[in-house]
């Protein structure tokens, strides 16, 4: 479980530690202490195992310094949050920067398709009108043709027939005209 951000567990290990430390100090302040009394005699004994005394100052007190170092925690915590909001925002901003200027490139990327389209559509309607108008003159031209012929065949069918003459006799009369068997 977790308070204010701290894991409990790691703090009770820290402070245990602490604890541990501030034993192995006392007993070497006390071994030294033994070793100077040793050296010079006391008149009067002290008790070997010193505690927390309702006089030890509160900067000194279990409570404060931990009370100091959560208070220190969280400006930390804070100033981490602070420095990565900015940093996210900072990402956020590039990427919407990158992001529109991507937009503005496939626009204008779009644009430019839309624009040569345009232009090949405008060329293909020129080619299909020049081509529909040559079509048109060929188609005219054709007709042209068809109706001058159609009117010698009418009026070749309009002659008359040669009476009397033999086959080989209209042929020469006609050089146009294949004999027929």
């Amino acid at each position: 479980m977790v308070l204010r951000g701290y894991d409990r567990i790691e703090v009770d290990e820290y402070i245990a530690a602490l604890l541990e430390e501030n034993g192995a100090l006392r007993r070497e302040l006390e071994a030294r202490a033994s070793s100077r009394a040793e050296a010079r005699p006391e008149p009067a004994a002290q008790p070997a195992t010193q505690s927390y005394d309702v006089d030890t100052p509160a900067e000194d007190s279990f409570g404060f310094r931990a009370e100091k170092l959560l208070r220190l925690a969280e400006r930390e915590s804070a100033e981490m949050r602070t420095r990565a909001t900015r940093d996210a925002e900072g990402v956020e901003a590039a990427a919407r920067r990158r992001s529109e200027e991507q937009l503005r490139a496939a626009e204008r990327e779009a644009d430019e398709i839309r624009s040569k389209a345009s232009q090949e559509a405008h060329t293909v309607k020129k080619q299909i009108a020049h081509e529909v108008s040559r079509l048109g003159a060929l188609h005219r031209s054709t007709k042209g043709e068809i109706r001058r012929l159609a009117h010698l065949l009418n009026a070749e069918l309009d002659k008359p027939d040669p009476e009397g003459l033999t086959e080989d006799e209209a042929s020469a009369a006609d050089p146009g005209k294949p004999a027929t068997n």
